[in-house]
């Protein structure tokens, strides 16, 4: 109880610094592909302790933004597809640039998402699964994106699985 208590209490404060971030213009070129990376390891004994075959696959894919909301978004969209594949599953992280944008995926081999609970999943406290979550982290993603301009999307697969896809503006190429 109190660790849930305690997670809780942590994405409410997330959720409010999205939107201290927000107010605060000043962003640096961050490489999304690095902070990915970052909460791979991170995340890695999660990962492990299901057993899940996880392939990580980079690109170097610079954002203006800040560190913090990059690290945020990827930790909560990478957790939420942890906890969601099955022992053993198959899941998948991937950041490419594409036309100017950065692009982040998250591929899990779970259940995927009920069509009634697709727009929902985004507001606060509106959890899949309110015994495994706060229904926080994809509102928090949501805030996030909204705030970099991007868009992020979850698709299921036929076949099982679901696509978590986030597109960021304002990716500059290496070298530029």
């Amino acid at each position: 109880t109190v660790e849930r208590a305690t997670a809780l209490a942590n994405q409410m404060l997330s959720l409010a610094k999205v939107e201290q971030l927000r107010q605060q213009p000043e962003s640096t070129l961050v490489d999304l592909a690095s902070v990915a990376r970052d909460i791979a390891l991170d995340l890695s004994p999660l990962i492990a302790d299901k057993a899940l075959d996880f392939d990580i696959s980079t690109q170097p894919a610079p954002v203006l933004a800040h560190r913090w909301m990059l690290s945020e978004l990827a930790r909560n969209l990478l957790h939420n597809a942890v906890r969601h594949s099955p022992p053993g599953g198959a899941l998948e992280m991937r950041i490419w640039p594409q036309d100017g944008d950065a692009l982040l995926r998250v591929r899990d081999a779970g259940r995927g998402i009920a069509p009634q609970l697709r727009e929902r999943l985004f507001m606060p406290f509106a959890a899949g699964d309110v015994a495994s979550g706060s229904g926080l982290g994809l509102a928090i993603c949501k805030e996030i994106v909204a705030a970099l301009g991007g868009t992020l999307a979850l698709d299921n697969r036929a076949g099982g699985g679901l696509d978590a896809t986030v597109r960021l503006p304002r990716c500059a190429e290496p070298g530029q």
